[in-house]
């Protein structure tokens, strides 16, 4: 056998001995993983799972408001008023509480503040209207700051005279939860947006 022929062997014979090695290799792997499930099955055989427990944790709430249907019963006692009529003019595009909120007015029209409920009042009583208000801020208060009010621009009124519009908002202006109102949008005089006080969580070490 020349040189070539034994060089060509002796490369089988270690071609053939890295392959066993390298079975043998994945043989042992395969023989520690089974040797870990076993181990692991052992640890928790005295396992038990928890049991689940009946309690019912309640989804937040995401709805829409709903403001209450005519005829339907409500608390009305603690609610703010102003009355009908009053003036219908000179009613401001944007208020701040003691004009101490231009920053909040600010926020408003740029979206800082998210929107976390809408109502539109259109078709309501002066009355009626104070009523879906003084539902629609303790809604408000229970999600977050800010909400937006549709009223309309009054055009359709008789004289073009912007009753609901001038009351909504001189409503806003007196009302003792809300900070500041602004037009959402330039041009559009028929909605505003609103910021009101954070409620105030109940202290649960108060008697």
């Amino acid at each position: 056998m020349n040189f070539q022929d034994q060089l060509k062997t002796l490369h089988k014979q270690a071609k053939a001995e890295a392959e066993r090695r390298k079975q043998a290799e994945l043989e042992a792997k395969k023989q520690a993983e089974r040797q870990q499930e076993t181990d692991f099955a052992a640890l928790m055989a005295d396992v038990r799972p928890i049991k689940a427990q009946n309690r019912y944790y309640a989804p937040a709430d995401t709805s829409p408001i709903k403001p209450r249907q005519h005829g339907e019963e409500a608390d009305t006692d603690h609610y703010f008023y102003i009355g009908d009529g009053g003036a219908h003019h000179d009613i401001p595009e944007t208020f701040s509480k003691n004009g101490q909120g231009s920053n909040d007015i600010k926020r408003l029209q740029n979206g800082h503040y998210e929107v976390v409920a809408d109502v539109d009042l259109h078709g309501y009583t002066q009355e009626e209207a104070q009523q879906v208000l003084n539902e629609f801020i303790e809604f408000v208060q229970k999600r977050g700051v800010c909400g937006e009010i549709v009223h309309g621009s009054g055009l359709g009124s008789s004289g073009y005279i912007p009753v609901l519009k001038s009351l909504v908002r001189r409503w806003l202006m007196q009302h003792p939860d809300v900070l500041a109102y602004a037009e959402p949008r330039k041009g559009n005089d028929g909605a505003v947006r609103i910021l009101v006080k954070r409620r105030r969580k109940p202290d649960p070490w108060a008697e």
